[in-house]
Order: structure tokens, then sequence, then C-alpha cells
């Protein structure tokens, strides 16, 4: 082993990180080799034990801290700093999840047609409190600009345009995340719908 990568191996954490801002590549060797293992198992365990996704999540975390070492926060101790980006990275990757899913279910009724007047007539002639219930239920099911979007319209009598000033959104935001709500519920509620 060279005499100066010997020498990281006695620094500590934080020490390290100082040697990468100040351009010493060899550093980060150093911080590879004791914290790869460790959070690619966190990523393994976190990422539904998708092994792929996990080497791909580390892979990203060390690419981030060799191409920015300085953004290291030097008041924290690195193994607290390393894992708090790692965390982020899974919570980022659930809420792009999230997000691509509610994408393709919004996506799946875009162009289906709805009829909100027979939706408000069908709702109007059935057992009402069973219905507020299961109403109610499937709202909170939705995102909170969705079940936002219902009520004011629905239940608070707000325009479209009223609606997308309360929400800070285009006004064909606001139509889409109604129409998503109303298939949705037409889907969810046809128990209460009668056949003639």
């Amino acid at each position: 082993m060279p005499q100066q990568t010997r020498k990281y191996k006695f620094l500590s954490d934080e020490e390290l990180m100082f040697c990468l801002s100040n351009g010493e590549v060899v550093a980060f060797d150093e911080i590879y080799e004791r914290y790869s293992k460790r959070l690619l198992g966190y990523f393994i365990r976190m990422l539904n034990f998708d092994k792929e996704l996990a080497e791909d999540a580390l892979q990203d975390l060390f690419l981030k801290i060799a191409e920015a070492p300085e953004r290291f926060d030097k008041s924290r101790s690195f193994k607290t700093w390393i894992f708090s980006v790692a965390s982020n990275s899974c919570k980022n990757y659930y809420r792009h999840k999230k997000i691509v899913s509610e994408s393709n279910e919004e996506i799946k009724y875009i162009n289906e047609s709805v009829n909100d007047t027979a939706f408000l007539n069908t709702a109007s002639k059935m057992d009402g409190l069973t219905f507020r219930k299961m109403l109610g239920d499937i709202l909170n099911e939705l995102s909170a600009e969705k079940k936002e979007a219902f009520i004011l319209k629905y239940q608070e009598e707000k325009t479209i345009a009223e609606i997308a000033l309360i929400q800070n959104c285009p006004e064909g935001s606001v139509k889409s995340r109604l129409h998503y709500t109303l298939k949705v519920l037409e889907e969810k509620l046809k128990i209460f719908k009668p056949v003639n």
C-alpha cells in the first residue's frame, strides 16, 4: 500500500471530506470503502429489496459527493450527514413513484367522458347517509388538490376560475382534477346507480 494512500486510513470521515474538498481525490476512495457496503444494505432495505435500484441509488449518492464535496455540512458528523442524504434520496424516489402512479391513474380517465349532472342527479336519489360516508372515504383517498377542487366546486359552489385562484394553478389543472375525481367517484359509487 503506497504511503499516501495509507495516510487516509487514519483520518476521520470529516477530515477525509476536508481533503476531498481540497482536491485530494484519493480521500474519496477511503470514504467509499468505509460506507458503500452499509449504504447499499440501507438502500436495499429501503427500496423494497430491489438490488439494482439500490445500486443505482448508491452510485448517485457517491456521484453527488464526488462532484460537490463542499455540500457536506461541516457542523454535522459525516455519518449522520451521509445517511440523511441517503434518506432524502429514498424519499425522493417514493415521492416520484407516487407522482407517476397518480399521473397514470389520471391518464386512465382523461379520455373518458364524464357527465357531472347525471352524477349529481344519481347522488341525490340515494341513501344520503351511506352515500356521504362513502363519498368522504373516497375523497380522503385522493390527493389533497383533487379533494379540495371537488369540495370547492360541488360543496362550496366555486367557479373553475375561483378554484384556480385558490389553488394557485391554471384553470386546466382544476378541470383535470375535477374530471379525474368525478371518474373515480362514478366508478367507486356505481353501486348507488339505479338499474334502468
